[in-house]
């Protein structure tokens, strides 16, 4: 008789036992009734069903007992296959069997019979444990993965992703919302998501940075008018050690600080505004509040920062007898808001850049510095050979730099810098971070 008779065998018996309830054909020590063991995820089925056909060949030796393992293996995916079974809980199974196996055939090697009544592996529960931890794991992270997915398709779509409720928790939010629209109502009197409420949501996003300033970066004010003052005691140093105190008419201890804290700022509002609209991700779960406003709230409490840094070095140097004082107040300032102006919208790009490119922002530095040597922040252009003066004109930040300088002071008056290119180039930098933006903003994934 061969092996496959033997299984076709035991099966017709089984079949016979659970039909009529009888228990006279049962494997000797082994209760008559059985479990189907396919249909239960109890590891004490799985070793009833493997001892029962191990029963039927006692004395089969290795290779044959691998192939009744393989016969239940067959039996066991066409029923889960006919069930529909989930893809974890299918591979449960198939461990759950393959490890019910590798049991038996230790103990069987060992000398044991696996056939007296009451027999288990030792490990067995503490291995079906571990299976049973694996598919809860499995199921989370394919729960997790489609949780996932479908976030950033609303969030491709620019639609609000939702999440299936318990109806008592589906009660409790419904609540929740008519009391949240009652504050705003309240609050500001405009509905949740126009651009009214978008607007007023600007002050308290003012509010958070300057929380954040204040309690967290102390040493990053203070340096906000040290670091200006090193850099113009840098670029000082070089004017006087080569004798020179004045450059084209301007004196060399306020031409630094122009430049010195000009750029400063413009740094700044390039890094801080990038980073911020990278990390908006928490505050866009707020439904007013969108990564475009942190951007632009954080460059313009750094642009608010610097004229006070200004104000500050003016003065200062002035009572010291180091500064001269503008010879046109309103004009210096609109020249230093318009860079820092520049400075943002450089940030906006670099930061919707990085939304696509996380590692972007690694070269943002190198970036900066180069742009700093052509941006006239420590010589003019006047100062360059003529073959390359053309040159340094590329860059509009040289040009806002010697606008600003010919502002501030009465002796000098650049010749190469060009007010409608600045302009322009200034329009042209707001008008692509805006429209990167609007590319950028679909892929910011709220925390």
């Amino acid at each position: 008789m061969s092996n496959q008779d033997r299984i076709r065998n035991w099966r017709e018996r089984r079949t016979a036992r659970h039909a009529d309830g009888e228990t006279a054909n049962a494997a000797p020590g082994l209760p008559g009734a059985r479990v189907d063991w396919r249909a239960s995820d109890e590891v004490g089925d799985v070793l009833t069903g493997v001892l029962d056909a191990l029963a039927s060949a006692p004395r089969e030796s290795v290779a044959g007992r691998r192939r009744i393992y393989d016969a239940l293996e067959s039996e066991l995916d066409a029923e889960l296959a006919r069930d529909g079974a989930p893809p974890e809980r299918a591979d449960f199974r198939r461990r759950q069997l393959r490890m019910v196996a590798r049991l038996l055939e230790t103990d069987i090697r060992a000398g044991m019979d696996v056939l007296t009544a009451g027999y288990a592996p030792a490990t067995l529960s503490a291995d079906n444990a571990r299976l049973l931890d694996g598919l809860e794991r499995r199921a989370q992270q394919r729960r997790q993965q489609e949780a996932r997915e479908a976030r950033q398709l609303a969030s491709r779509e620019d639609v609000a992703f939702e999440i299936a409720l318990q109806p008592q928790e589906a009660r409790e939010v419904a609540l929740l919302r008519e009391r949240l629209a009652a504050i705003h109502a309240r609050q500001h009197g405009v509905q949740p998501g126009t651009l009214q409420s978008r607007l007023a949501s600007i002050l308290p996003l003012l509010r958070i940075q300057l929380h954040i300033l204040q309690n967290e970066s102390r040493i990053a004010l203070l340096w906000s008018v040290v670091g200006p003052a090193v850099l113009l005691s840098l670029i000082s140093s070089l004017y006087f050690l080569m004798g020179t105190h004045y450059v084209l008419g301007m004196d060399v201890p306020t031409f630094s600080l122009l430049g010195a804290t000009t750029w400063i700022m413009f740094r700044q509002a390039v890094f801080r505004t990038s980073t911020s609209y990278v990390s908006a991700r928490g505050l866009i779960n707020l439904e007013p509040v969108t990564p475009l406003a942190v951007a632009l709230v954080q460059g313009s409490l750094f642009i608010a920062i610097y004229l006070g840094v200004y104000a500050i070095l003016i003065s200062g140097g002035h009572a010291l007898g180091l500064i001269t004082l503008p010879v046109r107040w309103s004009g210096a300032i609109v020249y230093v808001v318009m860079m820092g102006v520049a400075g943002v919208s450089m940030g906006l790009i670099f930061g919707c850049i990085a939304i696509r490119w996380h590692f972007f922002l690694r070269f943002a530095p190198v970036i900066e510095r180069g742009l700093e040597l052509f941006s006239s922040v420590f010589f003019v252009s006047e100062q360059v050979p003529e073959a390359y003066r053309k040159y340094f004109l590329w860059s509009p930040f040289a040009h806002g730099m010697q606008l600003l300088r010919s502002s501030y002071f009465d002796s000098y008056t650049s010749h190469d810098a060009s007010l409608t290119y600045f302009v322009t180039a200034l329009v042209f930098l707001g008008v692509l971070g805006v429209a990167m933006e609007r590319l950028a903003r679909p892929h910011v994934q709220p925390m």
